[in-house]
């Protein structure tokens, strides 16, 4: 065999194993790095960045070119950021992969996202949904108009909530239509779209083809600007209902930030049902957690007294969790649901962040952290974790 088909295939089963390896640890993104002297390889795991493996230096362009080739992306240029994708048969498993190219000072850094297919098995109490807060979310989504919210930073597990209510809707009595960018789970029942911005395909005119579409429930992937936000609200006062996300930090700053994109006051208190804040949590790891020493004050912050005292637990690290501490991830949640009292305050033009904060707390509103405190007690994460992420 010739040497340069022996690199070839060197280079591919190299790229195979990696991928296969990213599957089998439930990666949801690959970061394929050059730096001076080496190729650093990143796993996304829980949310956080792992160290794998080198690439050998010989093989940075290797590497990259086939990736590239893989996903349909022009290996001559190298110069500008690109973009593609393709699909990956992982043990018979199949993958949704988008690649993402970069230029650097030490060469074309490689981010692959990886994308399962499968939607069956994604339900809100697997997510991390509390009984209460599962059947008031399925509650809103037995409404036959308005708008429900699900709001949270990049990777929060937004999508993974609004998929896990889709699939508590009957689909073949309602006419459920989708709008996405990209399409990361796939229904038998559903209609869905994927967005194209190379060919003028966006959000704002995706939604309304959808409406002429005679829909009962659209879900809108992201609201990423105010055209779409504004088709969207009004299309909840108009007799559907409609499912999508925001990135924002908190469910009180979701009002704040729909104001800033251009929404009028009325529009918002009249269409929005609820909002859904949201956060992922790593787990700790079963076989290696350790129990920190009870703290009389750690425990009087978790809602524990002198016959209520709760065993909190921290990472510890082994084999199981890739020495990380922690293994898989779980939502924490704070749903606001609007009512009359609300909708009026909202109308309201002097209507201010801090005053909107007080009227809440009066009616119980505690926000993500609380939220979080209820899985410390139970010994599912850590304090440390909670902090992170809230």
């Amino acid at each position: 065999m010739p040497v340069a088909a022996k690199e070839d295939a060197k280079t591919v089963q190299l790229v195979d194993r990696i991928l296969e390896r990213a599957v089998q640890e439930s990666v949801s993104d690959i970061h394929i790095e050059p730096r001076e002297d080496l190729v650093r390889v990143r796993f996304r795991i829980d949310g956080m960045l792992v160290e794998r493996p080198e690439i050998p230096l010989e093989l940075k362009l290797a590497i990259v070119s086939r990736l590239k080739v893989m996903g349909n992306v022009d290996i001559a240029e190298r110069r500008l950021p690109q973009d593609g994708a393709f699909r990956f048969n992982a043990n018979g498993e199949p993958v949704d992969i988008r690649i993402s190219t970069f230029p650097t000072e030490f060469g074309q850094k490689a981010v692959l996202r990886l994308l399962r297919r499968v939607s069956d098995d994604l339900n809100l109490g697997q997510l991390g949904f509390t009984k209460s807060l599962s059947d008031k979310m399925m509650a809103q989504a037995r409404r036959s108009l308005g708008m429900l919210l699900v709001t949270g930073p990049t990777g929060s597990g937004k999508t993974s909530s609004l998929y896990g209510l889709l699939n508590t809707l009957d689909a073949r009595s309602r006419n459920i239509m989708t709008l996405e960018d990209p399409i990361e789970y796939r229904f038998s029942d559903i209609i869905q779209g994927q967005t194209n911005q190379k060919i003028g395909f966006t959000f704002a005119n995706g939604l309304r083809s959808i409406l002429r579409q005679d829909p009962d429930v659209i879900l809108v992937g992201e609201m990423r600007d105010g055209e779409t936000a504004d088709i969207a609200f009004k299309s909840a006062l108009t007799g559907h209902l409609v499912l999508s996300s925001l990135h924002t930090n908190s469910a009180m700053e979701t009002f704040v930030r729909l104001f800033d994109m251009g929404l009028e006051r009325y529009v918002v208190a009249s269409a929005l049902n609820a909002m859904l804040a949201q956060r992922l949590v790593r787990k700790l790891c079963r076989y290696c957690r350790k129990s920190t020493p009870f703290d009389e004050q750690l425990n009087r912050k978790l809602g524990g007294d002198s016959e209520h005292q709760f065993d909190i637990y921290e990472a510890g690290g082994c084999a199981e969790c890739y020495g990380t501490g922690y293994r898989s991830r779980i939502g924490i949640f704070e749903l606001l649901e609007v009512d009359d009292e609300l909708n009026d305050i909202v109308k309201s033009d002097a209507l201010s962040y801090v005053e909107l904060r007080k009227f809440l707390e009066k009616r119980g509103y505690h926000g993500l952290r609380h939220a979080g405190y209820r899985l410390v007690r139970k010994g599912i994460t850590s304090l440390e974790e909670v902090f992170r992420v809230t």
